[in-house]
This record gives C-alpha cells, structure tokens and sequence, in this order.
C-alpha cells in the first residue's frame, strides 16, 4: 500500500512540486538567511507548477502519442480525473492570488503570458523532431524563473552573488533535464527526445560540462566562509555533481526509474539548510 502511495507521488509528480518549493524557499531567504517567506506565494508555486507538469504530459500524449513512458500512460489512463484536477487546482490558485504580494502577483501574471505561448509554440511548431531539444532549455528557463524569480522580484535589490546562485540553480534544471532525456533514451530507444538531437555521448559530455560550470562556480565563490549564501553555493554545487555522476552508474539508476528518484530528488537537498 505504501509502495503503491509512493509511486502514485512520483508520477504525479508531486516530488517535483514539493522540491520547487523547498528550492524557492531556499532563494526567499537571501542573502543572509533571515530573508522573510511568503508563505502564500510558495503554496501558488507549487499548485501552478503541478498544473503545469500535469498539462505538459497531457499535452505531450497528443504531441508524441507513439512511444509513451510510464508517467505519460498514467495520465493517458487518467485523464479525466487530471482535468477536474486542473480546474480545482486553478480555483485554488485563483483565490491564492489575493493573499500574495503585488509584485509577485505581476511577475506570475508576465510568466504565465511566457508559458501560455510556449505551450502553443510547443503544440504548433515543435513537432518536428528536430526541435524538440528546444523544450528543455526552455523548461529549464521557466522553472528557474518561478523559482528564485519570485523570491527575487519581492526582495529587492539582489547583489550579484544573488543572480550567480540563480544561474547555477538554472544549469541544475537544465542537467536534471537531460540526464531524464538520457536515461529514457536508455531504456527505450525508441523513444525521440533531446539525445537524438545531441547524440548519447554529446549529451554526457553537456551534462559535465554544465556539472564543472557549476563547480568551478561554488568553489571559487562561495567556498571562502559559512555563511548563508555559502551555504546555498555549496548545496547547489553538491546537486549538481550528483546528476553529473549519475551517468556512471547508468545500469544502476536506469533500473526501476532510479534516476527519476534522484534526479528530482536533489531539489529536496535545500531542505538541509533551511532546517539546520
């Protein structure tokens, strides 16, 4: 029963929800640690992005209806259920508008404009296989906007330091996506994602790439005390190297969809300093 709950979460992709969250969280509280929350914004974060996970594999199954993964036969099987998921979800998040800060509120409303066009661009336009390695970096770019974007724009200004921790938290978004691409390309080569677009090897090679930036990043500028932007510094630095090494245990991780568990799972690793 508790195997079966566990499973439901993973494909409804509340781990996801709950790691945007925990991540966002992380961003309010800069630069010193003392930075207030707003709850209400991060309870809107998480709502908008399950809607958005789950219209993205709704959307998907009309998109590339052929080779369909786990997570995608689940929603075909639920469809329905998804939908007045959906609706209800949009009511709470509705209502949740009334209790954020203006310039979140502003902020969401210009994102949602980006997102609202990139389902359409993705829907019209990204069809052709030789696309679809758009729809990650562009994933990547949105999900970091809403992330730290909403932290950023309700405390103001943000240092330099600030904006760097975002760039890192976008190359982990954009890793954690390709290392998904990887191991799906792995398991069905079937399957026509961005590593047909880069090759198997390329697409490693990028993901270490990414993983170095990300390092040289964190040791080079946030190594020289323990303070709470240090901190933040040393844990993105840490869940990048994690998705960089995934690769080099390929069998292991692609057993079980393993590498979902971890790859989604880093974005928890914040958790640590906000409790300790």
């Amino acid at each position: 029963m508790l195997k079966k709950a566990i499973q439901i979460f993973n494909l409804l992709s509340l781990n996801v929800v709950l790691g945007a969250v925990i991540s966002s969280a992380m961003f309010w509280k800069l630069p010193d640690g003392n930075g207030i929350v707003d709850i209400p914004s991060l309870f809107l974060l998480g709502i908008t992005t399950w809607i958005i996970y789950i219209l993205d594999r709704l959307l998907d199954l009309r998109v590339y209806p052929a080779n369909p993964t786990e997570r995608h036969k689940f929603h075909q099987e639920h469809q329905y259920n998804l939908s007045i998921l959906i609706v209800v979800l949009a009511v709470v998040a509705a209502v949740l508008c009334f209790f954020i800060p203006r310039s979140v509120f502003w902020f969401g409303c210009l994102l949602s404009l980006v997102l609202g066009l990139y389902f359409w661009v993705l829907y019209r336009f990204l069809k052709v296989d030789k696309m679809q390695w758009l729809k990650e970096p562009t994933t990547a770019v949105c999900y970091t906007s809403a992330v730290a974007g909403i932290a950023y724009v309700h405390h103001s200004p943000i240092n330099l330091s600030g904006w760097i921790l975002a760039f890192m938290f976008f190359l982990i978004a954009s890793q954690n996506l390709l290392i998904f691409s990887y191991f799906e390309k792995l398991n069905q080569s079937n399957i026509e994602n961005t590593v047909d677009f880069f090759g198997p090897k390329t697409s490693i090679r990028i993901l270490r790439i990414l993983g170095f930036i990300v390092l040289f990043l964190a040791v080079f500028l946030f190594s020289s005390g323990w303070e709470y932007i240090h901190k933040v510094g040393l844990v993105l630095g840490i869940m990048s190297q994690i998705l960089s090494f995934m690769p080099a245990l390929a069998k292991y991780f692609s057993k079980n969809e393993r590498y979902r568990w971890v790859g989604d799972g880093v974005f928890l690793l914040p958790l640590i300093i906000l409790l300790f």
